[in-house]
């Protein structure tokens, strides 16, 4: 059957609007392969295709086809409304010195410069401004004596600043941290601005929303580069839980059910319910992708953080690939796809006491380890087919379920990334 074209829109981080033709047939991988040219660039590894689905964002599995996401209405090549997608960072990375090239950095400059103007960490009010400041230098260079406003609030600072200080404030306060800047770089302003925005708590973090019950009881759980962060409402009052990765001691998930182990909670286990199969599937493989990268990062992190603090910092640069001996060179850094794809790591995540004929009989528990030696498995081709098996729509209710097998990073994964 013949490969039948559709239109679709891609958003990138700056809110240009791509118009692209794919295939019906195509995957999601299809699709950053046109991206990669368009772009010219060579490295989007930390991020991914997002779109809307149960007022939800989901990120797509590249190795999918484009179809199980969209609306069915694209696929009859009936529908009268844009068909989007969202090009977004799914993986954020401890020090942004680790991206891989400068238009990958613009692009990660551009998604954090949209999320600090969402953000409401209202205790932290002059931060903004030396983020606006930085933003400035970044986007306009040097500033410059003029007799108007040379930019407008709406794109540098957050709305409920500029309800509360007013466009005149800003205008007149801004501009004297702007003139600060004089002679630093472009690159080194938005390198500046992306190492405070990470300051902020709702800059850095994916937010997806869970259920206590089914369908009932709204939960937040964030996703960031160093763990998991858990806010929920009970009788009235907020509980918000910060789980680094080391004190998370397991993850088991069934069908729409994720059941959460971890030190300083205030019950053994925290049970959420996702909104679909679908929904849980890209979730906890957001989650294993992102524990494995702040492993692999770890060391590197540590080694920009020594010499930070010897006061010895000169800007690392990333390799194109060609030799990835980081021996060779202090000032080296691997390319992102190879610390996304590094098989050995510097922690443990295992699938306990599951073997490859139990895969039916239980949910499978991930235990979480990041201090400890890690060992390395292979994800069993029969899971990936119960994988494929449930996102075709089988019920969830039964004894099926979908191991995650062996939390581990593997030569066969459904995720492109993985």
């Amino acid at each position: 059957m013949k490969n039948q074209s559709r239109g679709l829109i891609v958003i990138l981080p700056n809110n240009t609007k791509l118009n692209m033709t794919v295939g019906l047939k195509d995957r999601g991988q299809d699709v950053f392969n046109q991206l990669y040219e368009l772009l010219a660039i060579s490295d989007l590894h930390l991020f991914g295709l997002s779109v809307e689905r149960d007022n939800q964002p989901l990120f797509l599995d590249l190795e999918q086809k484009l179809s199980l996401y969209l609306p069915k209405s694209w696929r009859k090549n009936t529908s009268k409304e844009e068909v989007v997608l969202s090009l977004k960072v799914q993986y954020f990375v401890e020090n942004v010195q680790l991206i891989l090239n400068s238009e990958a950095r613009l692009l990660y400059y551009a998604e954090l410069k949209g999320r600090v103007l969402r953000s409401e960490c209202f205790e932290q009010e002059g931060l903004y401004f030396q983020l606006a400041a930085y933003a400035l230098q970044a986007d306009l260079g040097d500033y410059e004596e003029r007799n108007s406003a040379y930019f407008s609030p709406l794109g540098f600072f957050p709305f409920w600043i500029i309800q509360k200080r007013g466009n005149d404030y800003i205008l007149e306060h801004t501009p004297t941290l702007h003139r600060e800047l004089k002679a630093m770089s472009s690159s080194e302003a938005a390198l500046l601005f992306m190492q405070e925005a990470y300051t902020l708590s709702d800059v850095p973090l994916t937010i997806y929303r869970l259920f206590k019950e089914k369908k009932q009881g709204c939960v937040l759980v964030g996703l960031t580069s160093r763990g998991l962060q858990i806010s929920e409402m009970l009788n009235g009052k907020q509980f918000l839980y910060d789980l680094p990765w080391s004190d998370i001691h397991s993850i088991t998930f069934q069908g729409r059910k994720f059941d959460i182990r971890a030190e300083g909670m205030r019950e053994k286990k925290m049970v959420f319910y996702s909104f679909s199969v679908l929904h849980a599937i890209q979730l906890l493989q957001h989650i294993r992708s992102s524990h494995r990268l702040h492993l692999n990062t770890k060391p590197l992190v540590m080694q920009l953080k020594e010499k930070n603090d010897r006061g010895t910092y000169r800007e690392m640069y990333i390799t194109d690939g060609a030799d990835l001996d980081m021996e060779d060179s202090d000032d080296e850094l691997p390319p992102m796809k190879f610390l996304l794809d590094q098989k050995r790591t510097t922690g443990t995540t295992e699938c306990r006491n599951v073997k490859d004929s139990d895969v039916s009989k239980g949910p499978c528990s991930l235990e979480m380890s990041v201090d400890e030696p890690e060992e390395m498995f292979v994800d069993d081709p029969e899971d990936i087919l119960r994988l494929a098996e449930l996102v075709e729509g089988v019920s969830v209710d039964g004894p099926l379920l979908l191991p995650i097998s062996h939390w581990k990073d593997a030569d066969f994964l459904p995720l492109a990334l993985l």
